[in-house]
């Protein structure tokens, strides 16, 4: 009996370093989920995020929430 030729449709997607499409995918939204967040709300309450790389106000404010953690820690210590 011959053989069926291999399938080559999404589930055999492969990436040029071998790596599944999907577990790319799966390793792409896990580290998109662990990257720095900043959301604000304006004055009418409605939530905005702020672009954690480029934009210097959420910067300002990733390190000062990184602050706050490190002396909320330190005080736990005491």
């Amino acid at each position: 009996m011959p053989r069926l030729p291999r399938r080559s449709g999404a589930s055999g997607a492969r990436r040029p370093g071998g790596m599944p499409a999907t577990v790319a995918a799966t390793l792409a939204r896990r580290r998109e989920a662990r990257a720095a967040r900043v959301v604000v709300r304006d004055r009418t309450g409605q939530p905005r995020a702020l672009d954690a790389d480029e934009d210097l106000v959420a910067k300002a404010l990733i390190e000062a929430a990184e602050d706050l953690i490190s002396a909320a820690q330190r005080g736990s210590d005491a």
